[in-house]
């Protein structure tokens, strides 16, 4: 340290002194005594070395004190300046956080996501997408966790990915499922063709079959039983003719696969056969001969994959993660039960080559019949004596590993509050329709929304997490694990889920399943997208939500238009099912579909086949990719109004008019039957409209809502957010424990369609007098009454939410 001399002159009284010091140009401190030693202070730690004293150490205690004094001046003025700078810093800082708290939504953003997503590079990603076979569990689903990981990271994302130790079912390579028709010395009349299509001989092509579907060989005669409904097997009972011990045929449609299988099951059946009939997948109702590829209609061989398992997630683990803390049941010992008899798809054709043998003098229903040149007869039995089909399931089932991958954005004001969007990855095969559509759509939202976070353009409010969900196809499995794994945080921080499983089918409107609270937020973002058609843009409808609404009204209980689009209920079928059932999280299912006056066709008719390749996307589904890039449009504006808005943007009225909607359809089916047997069946009436009074209440307040009271915002953004919630009971449905929502889930027979308060129709079924169901249905309605009423009171003021009333 270099010091220089200082000479200071102190008088004290009629003694003076001299005090010289070195010292360094840093502000001067003192230590120790004042009684200096005359040999002089020198500490390399301090800053300052006395060098002569010539003064009494009552003197120097005075000079000692002034320097002191002087010093702490000094000091004192120092870290005053220092002080007001760093107090600036932090009010400049607080003031600007607190007004992030109240910051209104960037309007122009939304322009920003819809005009910067680009139709190629959605045709360029489904290429990528579908460029071989992607089953779960094999080589190039691990593939596609590694592509998506690299493209969240590239786009600025933080990336998670969740893997499970789930069961999985594939047929064997070696020797694949197999329908034959034998003659009655067991030759082979037909031998149904194991290679699905003559286009292509790809590697990792699965042959056609159900999975879970347990092995076995049966050989019998055949029973057409229609679709497989129960109904179906009723209206053959009546005929005289039971299907015990009988091999069934049944039509795909109407109702879930596994379903059909399940039902066969109870009627005895010793095994299923399922077709897809022409007159549901080619143009056989409209005069066009042509299949795939030169259009999309299926061509006889095509026959439909999918799982028959009736339960949702991994089939060991029900209601836990299945990862390495699970307790895993035994496929014998699962609840719900595995596929109890072997099951098989077939292709039209196939199909057409076992009825044209059967016999039979019963007319089948006028919905049993269909397009195969043939009279549809119900057997049993062939017209040929000794005849019979053999029927042998190979596959098996298999322990493999499911991959989540997400893509987060985290939020800038409430990181703990979760926007979600979901796809799943998996395909039976290509998958160019379901789902990757739906993931060439993600991405693209992914680049968008990345690209400006890390230009600094937008961050959003709240967090969006994009979800790439594996081992769907098989039964919900990634969905559902993670849901098990995270209910607790997701039941406290999840605002909403919006699911892509299909982008694209049609290219005709939108089409939608959504819980109440998701009705305007998507009628809104509909009005925002322009419409991909200039055929409907000449006829003066400019936006998506035109077309939605001329071609898909939603009808009145009369009969007549109510002004709006048409919105499904959700059942189940894909992603949004366990994040709703299980955790309450609101949700929205959204695709572009063709319009069914146009088509009179289910689905869409290359679904889960060989034939839903790239090529019929690029050349039939969607030339010039304009109807995805719509569909990233209208999810893209979605999830930026849910992830920005300062209030969330949920119409809960819309959820007192579903809940009436509901009401009105239970009345309708069965409200006679329930009048009859309860006697308080009139009190769900009013507690729809005690509930409708509190939302009426609710949405009265937030009008004259203080936004400059950050914390008044999160209060009723949190009761909106976690009204949905308070529809879960935690006990499940009566026959379904591990669906949670009151209000929203599959019908119990048929896994796809939704129905008006599923656990009282789930017990109404077929009820007859059966005394006991009857008083599960009183409890269950009891249920019902309350867990409405205890909804309300969640949207009542914070400190006022108590009736004094019953009811």
């Amino acid at each position: 340290m270099d010091y220089e001399t200082s000479k200071f002159l102190f008088q004290s009284g009629d003694s003076g002194c001299e005090l010289y010091v070195k010292s360094s140009e840093q502000v001067l401190m003192t230590r120790g005594s004042h009684e200096m030693s005359s040999r002089g202070y020198d500490d390399s730690s301090d800053t300052f070395k006395v060098i002569k004293r010539t003064c009494t150490g009552r003197v120097l205690l005075v000079a000692v004190a002034v320097i002191a004094l002087v010093l702490g001046l000094i000091i004192g003025l120092l870290l005053g300046a220092f002080a007001v700078d760093h107090d600036d810093d932090d009010a400049k800082r607080a003031q600007s956080f607190y007004q992030s708290l109240l910051q209104e939504a960037n309007p122009g953003i939304a322009d920003r996501i819809i005009s910067g997503i680009d139709a190629g590079n959605i045709r360029e990603n489904l290429r990528v997408l579908t460029e071989q076979p992607h089953i779960a569990g094999r080589r190039r689903d691990f593939e596609l966790v590694d592509m998506l990981r690299t493209r969240f990271q590239e786009s600025g994302l933080h990336v998670q990915v969740t893997p499970y130790d789930v069961l999985l079912s594939y047929p064997n390579d070696d020797t694949p499922n197999s329908l034959r028709l034998l003659d009655n010395t067991s030759t082979v009349m037909y031998d149904a063709a194991r290679d699905e299509s003559n286009f292509s001989k790809v590697k990792d092509v699965v042959p056609q079959f159900h999975a879970y579907s347990p092995k076995g060989l049966v050989e019998g005669e055949v029973v057409y039983a229609g679709f497989g409904r129960v109904d179906d097997y009723e209206w053959l009972l009546k005929e005289g003719i039971n299907v015990s011990g009988y091999l069934v045929i049944v039509k795909y449609g109407r109702l879930f696969r596994g379903d059909k299988v399940d039902i066969a099951t109870r009627y005895g059946a010793a095994g299923v056969i399922m077709f897809l009939d022409p007159a549901d997948v080619t143009g056989y109702n409209m005069g066009d001969p042509r299949v795939y590829p030169d259009t999309w209609w299926l061509p006889p061989s095509g026959s439909q994959r999918g799982t028959v398992f009736t339960g949702s997630g991994d089939p060991l683990t029900p209601g836990f993660a299945a990862n390495d803390l699970a307790y895993r049941y035994t496929e014998e010992t699962v609840v719900p039960p595995m596929p109890q008899i072997p099951s098989i798809p077939v292709g039209y054709g196939a199909a057409e080559n076992i009825m044209r043998e059967l016999t039979g003098d019963k007319e089948v229903p006028l919905d049993w019949q269909g397009g195969l040149n043939l009279t549809y007869k119900t057997g049993p039995g062939f017209l040929q004596p000794g005849w019979k089909v053999q029927l042998n399931v190979t596959s098996s089932n298999q322990r493999a590993k499911a991959e989540n991958v997400f893509g987060i954005i985290r939020g800038s004001v409430e990181p703990d509050r979760y926007v979600l969007y979901g796809n799943h990855r998996d395909a039976w095969i290509y998958g160019a329709v379901d789902p990757s559509s739906g993931t060439a759509v993600m991405l693209e939202l992914a680049r968008v929304m990345g690209d400006l976070v890390q230009k600094g353009v937008w961050k959003p409010r709240r967090s969006i997490i994009l979800c790439s969900w594996g081992a769907e196809e098989y039964g919900l499995l990634g969905s559902t694990e993670w849901v098990e794994q995270y209910v607790a945080t997701l039941r406290e921080r999840a605002v909403a889920y919006v699911n892509v499983d299909i982008a694209v089918r049609g290219n005709d409107t939108l089409s939608a399943g959504s819980t109440p609270m998701m009705h305007d937020i998507l009628f809104d973002a509909a009005k925002k997208v322009p419409n991909p058609n200039p055929d409907e843009i000449a006829a003066g409808r400019k936006t998506v939500y035109d077309t939605w609404l001329k071609t898909l009204p939603w009808p009145n209980m009369d009969g007549g238009s109510a002004g709006i689009p048409g919105v499904g209920n959700l059942g189940s079928g894909s992603d949004y099912a366990p994040l709703l059932q299980r955790a309450g999280i609101t949700a929205v299912d959204i695709s572009y579909v063709h319009d069914p006056k146009k088509y009179n066709v289910t689905g869409y008719p290359i679904y889960h086949t060989e034939y839903e390749t790239f090529q019929i996307v690029d050349t039939q589904i969607d030339r010039g990719f304009e109807v995805h890039a719509a569909m990233a449009r209208v999810a893209g504006e979605m999830i930026r109004n849910l992830a920005d808005s300062l209030v969330l943007p949920f119409h809960l009225s819309s959820y007192s008019r579903g809940l009436e909607v509901n009401r009105k359809a239970l009345d309708k089916d069965y409200g006679t039957q329930l009048r009859n047997k309860l006697s308080n069946y009139d009190l769900l009436e009013k507690v729809i409209a005690n509930f409708s009074k509190d939302v009426d209440d609710f949405e009265t307040r937030l009008k004259s809502l203080d936004k400059s009271h950050p914390f008044a915002l999160r209060v009723v953004n949190d009761q909106m957010l976690l009204l949905e919630k308070a529809f879960l009971v935690p006990d499940g449905l009566p026959t379904r424990p591990l669906k949670k929502h009151l209000i929203f889930a599959e019908n119990a027979n048929d896994a796809y369609a939704g129905s008006s308060f599923p656990g009282l129709v789930d017990l109404l079924f077929q009820i007859g007098d059966n005394a006991e169901r009857w008083e599960l249905v009183r409890q269950h309605f009891s249920t019902v009454l309350q867990t409405i009423q205890s909804a309300g009171a969640t949207l009542r003021d914070v400190t006022s939410f108590m009736l004094e009333t019953l009811i």
